[in-house]
């Protein structure tokens, strides 16, 4: 048997940080996105598709989306499994909902699948006097189960997870898997990232069901956008060509499609010309793109310290005769010669 396992979809959510026109364009190109996954799943003959936790990113989502979502599900023919998550507290799922999309929840604490049993989050107790470790048993979470400081926190052994062939999770927005004996635990992480916080390939779980004991997880990159940090040093580089060249050479990992932050790190000399603007339009092509310049200037103090009548001189002597230890004293050297500049200051 073939399961499909995701999690926080968060349909509806936007990033502040992009323009009006490119949130809208990402919002609904997530949505046509989920309606080929759904299409590819019944293509590939996935038995059944999880959803681990916050469809929706808010209540205050368009009806369009809403809609099209239960269409999806409905034209999907084949079970689909929730769990609601904690940005789904407030949306209400329960209007002219397909008979193929099963809620669990305290109402309705399992569905079966032929041998399989499907449990959702509910009271531990519930599911400890109704379980048949002969059925293969699949429990649906929401939370974190690494720390209990957060909020959403799932003590997880609480469920007794040696009674579970598989663990699908939800909450935590990137990939991971854990194996305990015979039980597969995995986050799925985000089916789409909606931010500089979480970088790199989003997709879903492929689960392969053979015997008890026996599940092959495959992870798979989906999302046709992905959020990218890409970290160039430009240590002693003066001339913009040869920025713009280490640059391009860092963004070959990433596609036109891609919304990047590059980031400029090292140390640069008082004659480098970086022309931040100019860079950004030659990378403009990219579907967004920002660049943070954290690189620092490549300060010469002896020799600043033997020029004459100059502020500079001035202030690196003040510094030395200061009580500051040396850390402190490189630092406001550093700074220093930067507002003496006129350059951004390296706070």
């Amino acid at each position: 048997m073939k399961i499909l396992h995701t999690a926080d979809i968060h349909l509806g959510a936007k990033n502040l940080k992009l323009d009006i026109d490119r949130q809208n364009y990402l919002k609904n190109e997530q949505l046509l996105q989920l309606k080929n996954l759904f299409e590819k799943a019944y293509k590939e003959d996935y038995d059944a598709f999880l959803i681990c936790g916050d469809l929706f990113h808010s209540k205050n989502l368009p009806a369009k989306f809403y809609n099209s979502f239960l269409s999806m599900v409905e034209e999907f023919l084949r079970p689909v499994i929730y769990i609601k998550g904690n940005h789904d507290e407030n949306n209400v799922l329960i209007d002219n909902l397909p008979d193929n999309f099963i809620v669990l929840d305290e109402n309705r604490p399992n569905f079966r699948l032929n041998n399989i049993v499907f449990w959702g989050q509910v009271v531990p107790s519930i599911i400890a006097s109704n379980i048949d470790k002969k059925d293969f048993n699949i429990l649906m979470l929401h939370g974190n189960i690494n720390n209990k400081n957060d909020r959403d926190f799932v003590d997880i052994n609480a469920y007794n997870p040696s009674s579970f062939d598989y663990i699908a999770l939800g909450h935590i927005h990137s990939y991971d898997i854990f194996k305990s004996g015979e039980t597969t635990t995995v986050y799925s992480g985000s089916l789409f990232s909606n931010g500089f916080d979480e970088t790199g390939d989003k997709g879903y779980i492929d689960v392969e069901l053979y015997e008890k004991g026996n599940v092959k997880v495959t992870f798979m990159p989906y999302s046709a956008h992905r959020y990218m940090i890409c970290n160039c040093d430009i240590t002693d580089l003066e001339d913009f060509r040869d920025i713009l060249s280490c640059v391009k050479d860092n963004l070959k990992i990433c596609t036109k499609q891609d919304l990047v932050r590059v980031v400029l790190n090292g140390y640069v000399t008082e004659n480098c010309d970086k022309f931040l603007q100019t860079l950004k339009s030659e990378l403009s092509d990219y579907l967004y793109i920002e660049i943070v310049d954290n690189s620092k200037l490549k300060i010469d103090f002896d020799k600043i310290k033997n020029e004459e009548l100059s502020f500079k001189a001035e202030f690196l002597m003040l510094v030395e005769k200061s009580e500051e230890g040396e850390d402190a004293k490189n630092k406001i050297c550093q700074i220093g010669i930067e507002a003496l500049r006129g350059d951004d200051i390296s706070l």
